[in-house]
């Protein structure tokens, strides 16, 4: 949470400025939220825990189709397309050898063979607004060009992070080298990293330490939003 001190740094220009109103509109959606729960559920939950779980489901959240099988919106025509792919090539099969010209059932066979691709054109236009929490993968930093892919594994009833060459990043530290994996989060402007995740690509934090040695996070964001600023001047 940024103190009225540390966002005076944003309020400078035009694009800070347009940052902090997105932010304050998303403080009231989420005060409108908790306010249309039920008496139970405010008992149980007060709005700051309210605000916590809110600040973790936009900055940790995975939003996706998470395979072919995926049951949210899209995903059941992606499990018709995926069934009809075998059935397609079997038909072709069996009518084949019946019938090799197949002169009677090339149309009615190339309907049913661009059947799946279409479902699934249909599909990806219609996105997908499944949403998991995966402790675990998200403790990963961000990488928008990591070639990494998630997806649900039936056979394992879990989630399943496969990672490519791009995910694995060298560094030095100290005269030695070090190696870390990293995830993408997608693709992210920089309002939308500042704002939900508090980093900004190719911002390092190095060299940022309280006289207690921890992290200071006052300097940290003044360092992120004098990046923004630098970037975004107008």
């Amino acid at each position: 949470h940024w103190t009225s001190t540390q966002k005076a740094l944003l309020e400078t220009t035009e694009n800070g400025k347009k940052l902090l109103n997105v932010e304050q509109k998303q403080q009231e959606e989420w005060k409108q939220k908790y306010a249309n729960l039920n008496a139970s559920e405010k008992a149980n939950m007060s709005f700051e825990d309210f605000q916590w779980a809110m600040e973790a489901v936009h900055s940790r959240a995975f939003r996706g189709d998470f395979g072919a099988l995926d049951g949210g919106e899209g995903g059941p025509l992606r499990k018709i397309a995926s069934l009809l792919l075998p059935l397609s090539a079997l038909a072709f099969g069996i009518i084949y050898a019946s019938d090799p010209s197949m002169n009677k059932f090339y149309i009615p066979l190339s309907i049913v063979a661009a059947a799946p691709v279409a479902l699934t054109i249909i599909a990806d236009s219609k996105g997908s607004k499944e949403a998991v929490m995966l402790p675990l993968i998200d403790s990963a930093n961000h990488l928008q060009e990591a070639d990494s892919v998630i997806e649900f594994d039936p056979s394992v009833d879990g989630f399943v992070l496969s990672l490519g060459r791009k995910c694995l990043v060298k560094d030095v530290d100290d005269g030695r080298e070090r190696a870390q994996v990293c995830i993408s989060y997608g693709v992210r402007k920089d309002s939308e990293l500042l704002l939900n995740y508090g980093f900004l690509r190719g911002v390092s934090m190095d060299g940022i330490k309280s006289d207690d040695g921890d992290v200071d996070r006052s300097q940290i964001r003044q360092r992120l939003a004098e990046a923004f600023l630098e970037r975004y001047s107008s």
